[in-house]
């Protein structure tokens, strides 16, 4: 089942016996779990009636699930990161899951999946996951077939407008939809970290009711990926001073040369498939469609490939992609190298510019 049909059975009063929740969304889990706690047992309680164990061995959940409740009718146990769960590491088979191995670990939790057919009655067991489950397929098919598979995917932006919007209600805060996906695009679409900017966003508002653009821009912590298409937006505006301390400030927060340059390579592509597509005649909302980008993000690229030419934008490309194969086969120190990117891109710039100059009658 999705997260809408376990919190709607949780608010009808029921709930299963045995779960496991598994998916990307971290945040939506870490409430699932909060809110099926609350259901479960008594807070007054939950010192004698809850266990939470971390990748325990069979035996241990067993015990654990058939410890009777203390002075209450359930009792709860909660299984974080069981390693038969966890999905295995695609690297260990060339690139594809590692298929569950038979042996001494196999039989012995294989008394568990018989054990799942003879729950008591008083028990919730709750097998929690990070990320998405995968390994140990006849206990998962076994949970499926009990019906307590519940998935946590990540949200689509339309839904994560709408989550925003009632979250922002719980401060007294409203927000459009432009600005909601202004945020989605400075902060990423992690809920946890999203979480963490609302409430920034509704204490710059301060009296104001509606949060605004400039809200975004002032108050939350910008990702990386909105950090390199403000650096590229300077880049490409010939903005050396603003663009050279945009890049002294990410280098001073930790962030990696060599990350920030893949994704500066990445944003130069955007830029030139922009621009072609500008060329052809098509607008912000075909540039949005085709290259997954928000509206607004869209209109903005057209802006920045206005006064550029497609030339000057596969050069700029590039460079980045030369430049990123020279630090990866060893052949150019990684010291120093986003900082040389950075002036070969706005001394291109310079020299675009000077040559439409020099073409002007």
């Amino acid at each position: 089942m999705d997260y809408d049909m376990f919190f709607q059975e949780l608010k009808a009063g029921e709930f299963r016996r045995l779960y496991l929740f598994e998916g990307e969304e971290e945040y939506t889990k870490e409430s699932a779990l909060k809110a099926l706690r609350e259901k479960v047992v008594a807070q007054d309680l939950a010192a004698l009636n809850e266990n939470q164990l971390a990748d325990p061995k069979p035996e241990e959940i067993i015990a654990a699930c058939e410890t009777l409740p203390a002075f209450a009718p359930r009792r709860l146990v909660i299984v974080k990161d069981y390693s038969p769960l966890a999905r295995a590491s695609k690297a260990e088979a060339g690139g594809e899951e590692v298929a569950e191995k038979p042996g001494k670990g196999r039989a012995r939790d294989s008394s568990l999946e018989d054990y799942l057919d003879r729950l008591p009655e008083y028990i919730c067991l709750v097998f929690y996951v990070r990320g998405q489950a995968g390994g140990a397929r006849k206990l998962m098919k076994k949970i499926k077939d009990q019906g307590g598979w519940v998935s946590f995917d990540k949200l689509d932006r339309g839904k994560l407008v709408k989550w925003i919007a009632r979250e922002l209600k719980e401060y007294g805060k409203q927000i459009d939809r432009a600005t909601a996906e202004q945020l989605l695009f400075a902060c990423g679409d992690e809920m946890l970290s999203l979480k963490n900017e609302l409430g920034k966003l509704a204490a710059h508002a301060g009296e104001r009711e509606a949060v605004t653009v400039m809200d975004v821009e002032a108050a939350v912590t910008k990702s990386a990926e909105y950090r390199i298409f403000d650096l590229a937006d300077r880049v490409a505006g010939g903005k050396a001073g603003e663009a050279l301390r945009l890049l002294q400030e990410m280098m001073a927060a930790g962030e990696r040369s060599l990350m920030l340059m893949s994704l500066l390579q990445r944003q130069y592509r955007q830029l030139l498939f922009a621009k072609i597509m500008a060329e052809e005649g098509q607008g912000p909302a075909a540039i949005a469609q085709r290259l997954g980008l928000p509206p607004f993000v869209a209109r903005r690229m057209a802006e920045m490939v206005r006064g550029q030419t497609t030339a000057m934008l596969k050069e700029g490309y590039m460079m980045c992609v030369n430049q990123e194969f020279l630090i990866k086969s060893g052949q150019m120190s990684e010291e120093g190298s986003l900082e040389g990117l950075i002036m070969n891109l706005l001394v291109l710039r310079r020299e675009e510019e000077f040559d439409s100059a020099e073409a002007k009658p």
